[in-house]
């Protein structure tokens, strides 16, 4: 006969039955969820294929997030100067305009003149450092442009930056943190007591802003302001044409966007699924961190195990392809190589010969004490750079290299 339960074990029994079927409903609707999710994918894409089509030149050269041409490009854009109608027009003042209107920040406009401001990218430090892109006028301030777009912050490296431009005895120093996101930078780059302590040296002298924000404002208060509706204009002659210049902008400001927003329609679609499957049975902040527990532990980890294999897969056909297209031919090049230098009287082994210049290391330890090395698989070959001989010496090969070719 089976042993009865005690209260207890009953009460117990109780609660780990009730917990097994929350879980297997949660598990349920994550299920529906998830179905409902790849239907939005579905319905997303079809929406998207009735848009005209988006090209972002950026995108296309694979440049959309390499921060040195964003920089390039955006340091480029702020240097443009023009007159029109007699009019001196100069985007690096329309863009102190703008951080004056957002921040506050101080700047005597009416007298800035646009010939003045100094835009210098890759501004060198007396460590070594680079500061990405720089605004200077005279003596009265400075403004540092650091851009982040994935790339993690040096140690010290605001700091360097800051300390260099104040070795320089401008008035007032500012700090832009230029990123895709909303993002502070690092304790050790820059410290928050430098920054957000009331009175401290940079207090409300640093802002972080988007790049979004930079291409709402280039759309905003230059594409589609009035002022400016000249860019419209087609000249037949196109002495007084402007589109190259509006092409330019258009491209910016939708590379801009593209850095910060990525989807917004699909961010709109899921965000509705969300409402309409999980939202309205969440009520508290513990019913927030389950959902997120869940998403975390088992379907983030599912997709990451997804991720991983078609890398892998990917990893494995690529390196076939190199290994079938490129082994045979490099074998047989070191091997040239070997038997031309065996010729020549070079010796085999890890050991000096009697002239230093001629030796042959079949490891991959191959001291550099001379000008240069020449590595060739298994073969390293040293030698003086005034010493052209042992580049004579393996013309045999090379030849042999190209014909193989």
């Amino acid at each position: 006969m089976a042993k009865s339960l005690t209260k207890e074990e009953n009460i117990l029994l109780t609660l780990i039955n009730a917990f097994k079927n929350d879980e297997k409903e949660k598990l349920n609707h994550l299920g529906n969820i998830s179905k409902s999710l790849i239907e939005v994918r579905k319905k997303v894409k079809e929406e998207m294929e009735k848009l005209p089509p988006q090209f972002n030149v950026f995108n296309f050269i694979n440049l959309l997030n390499h921060e040195n041409y964003n920089s390039n490009l955006f340091a480029n854009f702020l240097d443009i100067k023009f007159k029109h109608n007699g009019n001196e027009i100069g985007f690096a003042k329309l863009f102190l305009k703008y951080i004056t209107e957002e921040f506050g920040w101080e700047f005597d406009l009416e007298n800035i003149k646009i010939e003045d401001i100094k835009i210098k990218r890759e501004l060198s430090t007396e460590e070594l450092k680079r500061i990405d892109i720089f605004i200077g006028y005279k003596k009265e301030f400075a403004i540092i442009i650091e851009n982040k777009i994935w790339a993690d912050d040096g140690y010290k490296q605001l700091k360097n930056y800051y300390n260099h431009v104040k070795s320089q005895e401008y008035d007032k120093i500012y700090i832009i943190y230029l990123t895709p996101y909303e993002r502070e930078p690092s304790e050790e780059s820059l410290s928050k007591e430098l920054y957000k302590k009331e009175g401290s040296e940079l207090y409300g002298k640093f802002k972080n802003i988007k790049h979004e924000e930079i291409g709402k404002w280039i759309n905003k208060k230059i594409l589609k302001n009035e002022e400016f509706s000249f860019l419209n204009i087609e000249s037949k002659d196109n002495k007084n044409d402007y589109k190259l210049l509006k092409s330019a902008l258009i491209q910016i400001i939708n590379n801009e966007l593209s850095i910060s927003q990525g989807d917004k329609m699909t961010e709109g679609k899921i965000k509705k699924i969300l409402e309409e499957n999980i939202f309205k049975d969440i009520k508290t902040v513990e019913d927030v961190d389950e959902y997120i527990n869940m998403f975390k532990s088992q379907v983030i980890g599912l997709l990451e195990e997804k991720r991983v294999e078609i890398e892998a897969e990917i990893e494995r056909e690529n390196r076939k392809v190199i290994i079938d297209k490129f082994f045979p031919h490099y074998l047989k090049f070191t091997k040239d190589v070997i038997k031309e230098l065996e010729k020549q009287g070079y010796k085999k082994g890890n050991f000096y010969a009697p002239n230093k210049d001629e030796y042959i290391f079949t490891d991959n330890e191959c001291p550099i004490d001379s000008s240069y090395f020449l590595g060739l698989g298994s073969v390293f070959l040293q030698s003086d750079c005034e010493d052209n001989s042992i580049i004579c010496r393996l013309g045999i090969a090379e030849e042999e290299d190209k014909k193989i070719k």
